[in-house]
């Protein structure tokens, strides 16, 4: 049944960004919609409504933004933008943003930009006071935008979607993973199931493992309080991994549409088990400020997984992640078995790799004979594809999911039951390791000296 709003419609979609003073909204969401605002067909599609505690004028507030929003956009950028006082724990605060709000018809996107603590209290707030409830009569939307990590443990992660789920419908709530706009992972789907070359081979009979390595060259900053809380495994494992993990070995789904996506990428979660780990944890950690003396919080994981299905069936799986490693970088091996003939002295591996940061690339790992008049020698070589080398500068993931978002589509975003799935996991391993010593490592290093008998042991190597 529609309702009856007499209120003038603004065709303009408003962005209202919760927290909006914090680092998220200040590296992130203002340079990528900055960036979005170039684009013709987006110049003059949104506003920009941003929520903050503190007491400032909107100019005040724009300033901020000046080390990261190019000169030349900057004033018309701005003029986009209203800074609002709003203190979002508080009813009566959002009433009055609701009055603010309601001067015009719109559609909204409600943009969390919170510490994950708050999403709780902040969202029954926005029920209350009926900013969840999107205009029938203009066809407006009204949709939600969560950050990770969602939930801390299963129960926590079914308590939110519970609140969720009692004042907005599935298809309002986007559950952000960054990754899934990175441009090398949305480009899995099309090297798998455009190519039968690749598709053909995903499976077992072809595949020996599989290696997934999330590593950064920093600590964990000003975030210690947060980090105690998390650890490596529910910072990145959790959420980053899994659902890469998840693109990369889900069945064909019937159709390329977001119901049949997710329920095929929820299909590999649900399958997943594991039995081996490292936790580590790098020198210095427990000097961080609001980082207990006595902490025993990984800052380095490794673990090895297999799914339990008749695709993947004794192909092991290792995941690798840590703080203060050797270098920063993301990337996705797929270790192919060795060939059969005893042609040539040397037959090795042939590796595909999907490069996700900072490269954005995919490359091949093959034999193939060294130049030579006088003897017939094989040796690997790489062949690379760089997408900025076909196609120059790529979006940033943030741009790529915001469009998404205002183009309600969710093929990029985590459904509910994808989000208990992982946790049903993470929390098995979360109990595996909780009261384990981590292993010390030194700042810069490969991590823990014990990674590499971690694959020893089942006769593999990981892929540098």
């Amino acid at each position: 049944m529609k309702d009856n709003c007499n209120k003038v419609l603004n065709k303009n979609i408003e962005i209202i960004i919760f927290g909006a003073t914090g680092d998220l909204a200040h590296k992130k969401l203002f340079p990528s919609i900055s960036n979005l605002f170039k684009d013709f067909k987006y110049k003059d599609k949104f506003n920009i409504l941003a929520l903050g505690r503190n007491e400032e004028t909107t100019s005040d507030f724009t300033q901020r933004f000046n080390d990261t929003i190019d000169k030349e956009n900057r004033e018309q950028f701005y003029s986009k933008i209203e800074y609002f006082v709003c203190d979002f724990l508080k009813k009566e605060d959002l009433e009055k943003l609701k009055i603010r709000l309601d001067k015009t018809c719109s559609s909204k996107i409600l943009y969390l930009a919170i510490p994950p603590s708050l999403y709780e209290a902040v969202i029954l707030n926005i029920e209350e006071v009926g900013l969840n409830k999107p205009c029938s009569n203009h066809n407006n939307f009204i949709r939600i935008v969560l950050e990770k990590p969602f939930g801390e443990n299963l129960k926590t992660s079914k308590s939110l979607n519970k609140t969720l789920l009692s004042g907005f419908s599935e298809n309002q709530i986007f559950r952000i993973d960054h990754y899934l706009g990175k441009e090398p992972i949305q480009n899995i789907f099309s090297f798998r199931f455009a190519n039968n070359i690749f598709e053909n081979l995903w499976n077992n009979n072809y595949i020996d493992n599989i290696q997934i390595k999330v590593s950064e060259d920093i600590g964990i900053e000003t975030r210690g309080f947060f980090y105690e809380q998390t650890g490596a495994l529910v910072d990145v494992f959790q959420n980053h991994i899994l659902q890469m993990l998840s693109v990369l070995t889900m069945d064909t789904p019937y159709l390329f549409e977001e119901k049949y996506i997710r329920k095929e990428k929820n299909n590999i979660l649900k399958k997943l088990t594991f039995s081996d780990v490292i936790k580590g944890q790098y020198i210095g950690y427990k000097e961080e400020n609001n980082v207990s003396p006595d902490s025993l919080t990984e800052t380095y994981i490794a673990l090895k997984l297999e799914i339990k299905n008749s695709r993947w069936r004794n192909v092991p799986i290792y995941i690798e992640t840590g703080k203060f490693l050797k270098e920063k970088k993301t990337e996705i091996s797929v270790v192919f078995k060795k060939g059969n003939n005893n042609l040539f002295k040397k037959n090795g591996h042939n590796v595909l790799k999907f490069l996700i940061q900072p490269a954005l690339g995919i490359g091949l790992t093959m034999l193939a004979k060294i130049p030579s008049i006088y003897d017939y020698e094989v040796s690997n070589i790489n062949m690379l594809y760089n997408f900025s080398d076909y196609f120059g500068e790529v979006k940033s993931e943030y741009e790529k999911l915001l469009i998404d978002c205002i183009e309600g589509n969710q093929i990029n975003f985590t459904r509910s039951d994808e989000i208990e799935s992982s946790w049903i996991l993470v929390d098995k391993i979360k109990t595996d390791i909780k009261n384990k010593k981590p292993i010390l490592y030194k700042k810069g290093s490969l991590g823990p000296t014990e990674r590499d008998m971690f694959l020893k042991k089942d006769n593999r190597y990981w892929i540098s």
